[in-house]
């Protein structure tokens, strides 16, 4: 069944407020373009809850080949 509420408005201040979170949020995002079918993969079988995780392993994993 459909949702009969009303669409909630937003005020001039909030969606300021989001555009800046956003715009924030946007400076820590990377591309990786083809790479991010294997990125998902490689996240489902680690079993990684998170994005953030699987950066850092990975990164883990590259320190430990560069400096070994």
């Amino acid at each position: 069944m459909a949702d009969t509420r009303p669409k909630r408005r937003h005020s001039d201040e909030q969606i300021t407020k989001k555009r800046e979170k956003e715009k924030e949020r946007a400076k820590s995002r990377i591309y990786i373009g083809k790479a991010f079918k294997r990125w998902r993969e490689h996240r489902r079988q680690k079993g990684f809850q998170s994005h953030i995780q699987v950066a850092l392993f990975l990164l883990d994993r590259l320190n430990a080949v560069w400096f070994f």
